[in-house]
């Protein structure tokens, strides 16, 4: 019995991460098409972002905020990455701390050209999105594994 839950357990993780990376490589495709234009970083520091799966000393993200102008109109954002892909990253204060540190007073701002408030400074890695349809597959695997493994013995 327990090799069939662990079977479809491991069959809906994968199904759900397959889904979710294939999502986010679509995503990713599109914000890659988004206009830039110069910003000005107005604050950095740090926040802890709502996460629910971390421990207490690695709640902390970087914070940068920053001003750009589209089509005349000044805009203030804070999204380091695309937030249609990925959540802000969190670990020690001194990692956020010296993150925050590492971008430059003058950015370049990704902005969606549709909704000009949507804007992002660092788009997510295709290895990121990868590893994540990597994973899913294994976990799909031993999801399958498990299964034959019953119906078959």
């Amino acid at each position: 019995m327990e090799s069939i839950i662990a079977g479809i357990f491991g069959l809906l993780i994968g199904i759900a991460g397959l889904w979710t990376g294939f999502h986010h490589l679509r995503n990713r495709a599109a914000v890659s098409t988004w206009g830039t234009t110069k910003g000005k970083v107005i604050e950095r520091g740090t926040f802890q972002p709502e996460t629910a799966f971390s421990v207490q000393a690695f709640r902390y993200a970087p914070l940068i905020r920053y001003a750009y102008q589209v089509n005349g109109k000044e805009f203030v954002n804070d999204c380091i990455h695309p937030k249609r892909i990925q959540m802000p990253e969190h670990s020690s204060k001194k990692w956020a701390e010296k993150r925050a540190k590492s971008f430059a007073d003058d950015v370049v701002v990704h902005y969606n050209p549709l909704d000009p408030h949507e804007s992002f400074l660092v788009l997510t890695p295709k290895s990121k999105l990868y590893i994540v349809l990597g994973c899913s597959c294994v976990a799909l695997m031993f999801g399958a594994l498990f299964l034959l493994s019953k119906l078959t013995g």
